[in-house]
């Protein structure tokens, strides 16, 4: 009977416990957000100096196509984002600017134009930033950029160096044009001034219409040249817009041959 009684006491204990295992409260899991305690590890990171205000940073890599361009990324100016390039994407669409680029260049034909992958692949952190009014085409590690006027958005990768803006010039800011840029791609009223920094090897890029007042189709790096402002080594001019003419005569000088024109729409003209 004792031995009964024993048993039966050891069963009730039993049921106690499991049902009491089993109607516990289930412990919550919470993933903390990133903060000053737990910061990000060192390869989700890329320091970037003067871009940090304001910078938000991915922690994703996006495994990206050739294709891929910063259109595609969701961000604000100043986000940067990791980008994982395939091979094999030195041919791959068209490229604009050099440092800067158009946001509809694909990422990572222009992670090859500066330096930062070569045509095997690799990752680069990319930096949104405002569209400019010209971006400036050159011909880096085997793969050429073209120029493009202005574009609505841009972006560049970190450690690339990019100049501070400079101070303005009267209303206009420095324009790091390419050898196609010209007064059509300006945006401002008649007399509005805009200071326009050339490269260097424009003598023979276009046609030039006029002398001292140009067609405003006209590239304006080549008239600087033929104005003898700059030379073909570059440098930098302020463009004055101005109404069109009914006529522009063309003529040869410091090795810029200008030519004749009827009526057009607009013009421009040149100072130091």
């Amino acid at each position: 009977m004792t031995r009964l009684v024993a048993m039966v006491s050891v069963l009730a204990l039993s049921t106690w416990v499991g049902c009491s295992a089993r109607i516990s409260p289930p412990v919550a899991i919470v993933r903390q957000p990133w903060s000053t305690a737990a910061a990000p590890s060192a390869e989700a990171v890329v320091s970037e100096g003067p871009v940090s205000e304001g910078q938000v940073v991915e922690g994703q890599v996006i495994e990206a196509g050739c294709t891929f361009n910063a259109s595609q990324i969701k961000g604000v100016p100043g986000s940067m984002h990791r980008v994982a390039c395939p091979a094999n994407c030195r041919e791959t669409g068209t490229t604009w600017g050099t440092d800067v680029y158009t946001a509809d260049s694909p990422i990572c034909r222009a992670a090859i134009h500066a330096g930062l992958v070569s045509d095997r692949g690799g990752e680069v952190a990319v930096i949104l930033e405002p569209g400019r009014p010209a971006y400036r085409g050159t011909t880096r590690n085997g793969v050429e950029s073209s120029d493009y006027g202005s574009y609505r958005a841009s972006y560049r990768f970190a450690g690339t160096p990019v100049a501070a803006p400079p101070p303005p010039v009267e209303t206009a800011q420095i324009i790091e044009a390419g050898c196609s840029f010209n007064a059509l791609q300006l945006k401002g009223g008649l007399g509005s001034m805009h200071r326009v920094a050339c490269p260097a090897g424009c003598r023979e890029a276009g046609t030039t219409w006029g002398t001292d007042t140009y067609t405003a189709d006209s590239p304006i790096c080549r008239a600087a040249i033929h104005a003898g402002l700059v030379n073909d080594r570059g440098g930098e001019v302020t463009v004055v817009l101005e109404p069109g003419k009914p006529a522009y005569r063309g003529t040869a000088r410091n090795g810029v041959q200008s030519s004749d024109y009827g009526s057009y729409r607009a013009s421009y003209r040149l100072r130091r």
